[in-house]
């Protein structure tokens, strides 16, 4: 309990300092944008908090984005437990189900862990957080932290509108927000084949191939007594595919009720 309560201490503090002066958030309460470092702009820190306080209300789950220096100053631990620490001393989520997720980055060695509780768990499993993070992670390698925070708040409004519909996004999902634009390159890439196809058999009919070695002989200069075709062999490749382990999908959640993944940025 100490160690929590001097997080929540340090953290509301951190807040004070990190928010705009025009800023309004409710009385005691952490912002969805929490960037104590700060990596954003006033206009862009209110952009980015709107959009995310939008999110929580039409999915009723909270999308948190937090900043730190280095999350080593909050105590023990890897990453990932200081983030779940955070969560729970502050009573983040949304809700009486706490549900929520939560992307911190932490500046000193450049890590991020990426977490989730309540309904959270259920929008983002673990194939879902693997392709959430692939979102951010390429902006933020170049230092872009608007367009990095803009991307994981627009592509966790997706995967809850899928998550609301029952179609959380997993391994077995049937609609990918993708979807549309790997249906038009499929139709172009028939779409040429077709005219390729199309052209090749009008030039056919103009050119007549020759496709036997009698084809080139001059007429009456060679007689065959005898014609005698062998079959030689036929060559087949086989491979095995394997199948990965955790294929059916799902979200692995501990025994606190968390899920989630980190790694670097």
């Amino acid at each position: 309990m100490k160690r929590f309560a001097a997080l929540l201490s340090a953290l509301a503090l951190l807040v004070c300092w990190s928010l705009p002066a025009y800023a309004v958030v409710e009385e005691d309460a952490v912002p969805y944008i929490c960037d104590t470092v700060p990596l954003l702009t006033d206009d862009e820190w209110l952009e980015l908090q709107q959009q995310a306080k939008t999110l929580a209300e039409t999915y009723q789950c909270a999308v948190y984005f937090i900043t730190l220096e280095d999350y080593l100053d909050y105590g023990s631990g890897d990453i990932y437990d200081t983030a779940k620490d955070i969560y729970l001393a502050n009573d983040l989520g949304y809700g009486t189900g706490k549900s929520g997720v939560l992307l911190l980055l932490s500046m000193a060695d450049r890590d991020y862990t990426l977490i989730a509780y309540g309904y959270g768990n259920t929008a983002f499993t673990d194939y879902g957080k693997d392709y959430l993070s692939e979102w951010f992670l390429d902006n933020f390698a170049e230092d872009d932290w608007y367009g990095g925070c803009k991307d994981y708040l627009n592509t966790c409004d997706k995967m809850l509108s899928m998550a609301r519909s029952d179609q959380p996004f997993d391994l077995s999902s049937r609609i990918h927000p993708i979807f549309p634009a790997l249906v038009s390159l499929i139709f172009g890439f028939l779409l040429a084949l077709v005219i390729c196809g199309s052209l090749s058999t009008a030039a056919s009919k103009k050119t007549s191939v020759k496709t036997t070695a009698d084809d080139y002989l001059k007429s009456g200069s060679m007689q065959i007594t005898h014609r005698s075709d062998k079959y030689a062999y036929t060559t087949q490749n086989r491979r095995k595919i394997e199948k990965s382990a955790g294929s059916s999908g799902g979200t692995s959640i501990d025994q606190e009720g968390f899920s989630g993944k980190s790694g670097k940025f």
